[in-house]
C-alpha cells in the first residue's frame, strides 16, 4: 500500500524533527566544552597574571525538596553549588546567584565571565547553582525508585 502525499510529509517532517533535536543537543555539548575551556584557560591567565586565586571556590550540596507544593513529601534531592568569596565585601556586600542552565555547572562558573567581573567591581559574592535536572543534581535511578 502506497502512502499519501500527506501521510509521506508528515513522515519526513516527524523523522527530520527527531533528527534536528540529536543535532541541536550535540550542538549544545560542543558550545558547552567551548565556553569551559575558555573560562578555564582565561582563570589560568589571571592567576598567572597574579588575579585571586581559585582557593577561594568551595562547592557543596544542598538537600532541596523533591516536591515544594506537597506538605507531606519529605523527600529531597541533592542540588550541587559552588561559592567564591574573594571579591565580597562582608558582611554587606551584595549576592550574584548565577543560576545554571540546561547543562552541569562547575567552579568556573563563579570564576570566569561577565557575573564575575561584575561581581569584583561591587564587592559582590559569587553563588552558583546547578539547574534540578544537570550534573549531579539529579535523583539516580535507584533514587527515583525510592520516591514513586
Amino acid at each position: 500500500m502506497l502512502l499519501s502525499p500527506i501521510r509521506c510529509i508528515i513522515l519526513l517532517l516527524l523523522v527530520n524533527f527527531v533528527y534536528s533535536g540529536r543535532v541541536l543537543r550535540k550542538i549544545k555539548e560542543h558550545v558547552r566544552k567551548i565556553q569551559y575551556e575558555k573560562a578555564k584557560k582565561n582563570v589560568l591567565m589571571s592567576a598567572v597574571n597574579g588575579h585571586k586565586p581559585m582557593g577561594e571556590v568551595r562547592d557543596g550540596k544542598i538537600h532541596q525538596p523533591l516536591d515544594h507544593f506537597d506538605s507531606q513529601n519529605d523527600e529531597t534531592f541533592p542540588q550541587r553549588f559552588f561559592v567564591n568569596e574573594a571579591y565580597w565585601e562582608r558582611p554587606h556586600g551584595p549576592v550574584f546567584l548565577f543560576i545554571g542552565g540546561e547543562g552541569p555547572i562547575s567552579e568556573f562558573n563563579v570564576l570566569a565571565g561577565h557575573h564575575v567581573d561584575m561581581a569584583e567591581e561591587h564587592g559582590a559574592l559569587l553563588v552558583a547553582l546547578e539547574h534540578r535536572f544537570y550534573g549531579e543534581s539529579i535523583l539516580t535511578i535507584e533514587e527515583m525508585g525510592q520516591v514513586l
